[in-house]
């Protein structure tokens, strides 16, 4: 990633600003271009101090989209005064990779009670028509946008995405509502029916119904009490998805599920104690509400890479993710590493690529002329000890040699007897 550092050499004459960039944490600022801002391009660059450090970059909802009426953020236009043509290159580089700097500053104006923020929209709008004038001295190559508010408390959703609308909140209000209503009704049934059973009456001493009239009395007692749970209705049945979005199916699912995972990265992005993630993957708690035709469209591949992709996005291409051993296909754990803190195992097996069929042939074949190459020379030995054992605790070299020279006509006791005697000779 990428670092900014944007210095605000204030002039008696002009309100110049200078961009340097970063190529890499710890390296030495590059010059990237000299700005001032335009006679018609917005709010006046006045209010920024004398260095802003743009270090960092963010995909949060109130610097990637237009904000809201109601906070003060400034806009304005700065146009290149250096003739070295680099924001070009710059503006094309946020916009392939969807990122937009940003960088905290001490405001110069009194009254703030936090710190600045500026960012650079990788998205640059049009620039108006007094912003090039009549197009003699200003291009288009040579003007950027940026938006700063002077106070961070004033920002709406701080770092996260904006929320639900409020008519989707006011849906699932609505819904909470109908499940209590529901609830109500179904206790009071339950009261009613409790209440209406009549009371058995007094058992007869003299005729009575024997131990099956007695279970089938008890039978029909319970199921008059019985309290029938209703069905759990589909998120297409109140037409509120995950989150109120008007999701439903297997897309409401993989959107309450990246949601969970993304609020447990940004948890541990923020907790700077915390160096290891442990994000644990159930498919069968996900596809829980599903319909069975809908299930086999979710797989673990697809869960496995929204977390995944959730790591890369919040850790910004600088996390570590390796997925645990696992004894089910069903389950599994991805374990998330901080910059610098995976161990030296999980980045061998990261960093190991495939390998092509020839050399995984070659591999096998060696391991295999291995194999009996070690057989073979355990053969070998074993038959030399036998020979060894056998040669010398043998009487007569010619009762030993079975099947070849001779017929051995020594009964099966003999044998034995004999064996044993060979044993007793050896232990003692």
């Amino acid at each position: 990633s990428y670092q900014l550092i944007l210095l605000t050499q204030h002039n008696k004459i002009m309100d110049e600003t200078t961009i340097l960039l970063v190529p890499a944490p710890g390296a030495k600022a590059e010059f990237l271009a000299t700005v001032e801002p335009t006679a018609t391009g917005g709010a006046s660059g006045g209010d920024l101090p004398f260095e802003v450090v743009l270090s960092s970059y963010t995909r949060d909802g109130w610097a990637t989209m237009a904000p809201p009426p109601t906070e003060p953020w400034k806009a304005t236009w700065l146009k290149s005064v250096d003739g070295r043509g680099k924001l070009p290159g710059f503006l094309k580089y946020l916009q392939e990779r969807k990122k937009v700097p940003m960088g905290r500053f001490e405001p110069a104006a009194a009254g703030s009670s936090g710190k600045g923020v500026i960012v650079v929209p990788y998205d640059q709008p049009s620039p108006p028509v007094g912003v090039l004038g009549d197009g003699s001295d200003v291009s288009v190559d040579d003007l950027i946008y940026c938006r700063y508010i002077l106070d961070e408390n004033q920002i709406g959703r701080g770092y996260r995405r904006p929320g639900p609308s409020t008519e989707a909140i006011a849906q699932q209000q609505m819904v909470q509502r109908q499940q209590q209503q529901r609830q109500k009704q179904q206790q009071q049934a339950k009261a009613k029916a409790a209440s209406s059973v009549p009371k058995p009456a007094p058992k007869s001493s003299r005729a009575s119904s024997g131990m099956l009239g007695n279970l089938m009395a008890a039978t029909k007692r319970t199921n008059d009490l019985i309290d029938t749970v209703p069905v759990r209705k589909a998120a297409s049945a109140s037409g509120v998805g995950a989150g109120g979005s008007g999701l439903t199916g297997t897309a409401a699912v993989m959107a309450q599920f990246r949601q969970d995972v993304e609020q447990k990265m940004l948890d541990f992005r923020s907790d700077v104690t915390q160096t290891c993630l442990k994000v644990p993957i159930s498919l069968a708690t996900v596809v829980r509400d599903l319909p069975a035709e809908q299930k086999q469209s979710v797989t673990m591949d697809v869960l496995k890479y929204v977390v995944y992709e959730q790591a890369e996005e919040v850790g910004e291409d600088k996390w570590v993710s390796a997925r645990e051993p696992s004894e089910f296909m069903d389950e599994c754990v991805v374990a998330v590493y901080k910059e610098g803190h995976a161990p030296e195992d999980v980045l061998e097996d990261l960093n190991q690529g495939e390998l092509p069929d020839e050399i995984l042939q070659q591999q096998r074949a060696m391991r295999q002329a291995r194999v009996k190459e070690i057989s073979r020379k355990e053969t070998k030995a074993d038959a030399q000890r036998h020979k060894e054992t056998v040669g010398s605790g043998a009487p007569d070299d010619d009762a030993w040699t079975l099947n070849t020279q001779k017929r051995d006509r020594r009964t099966i006791e003999e044998i034995q007897k004999e064996m044993e005697s060979h044993k007793r000779q050896r232990t003692s």
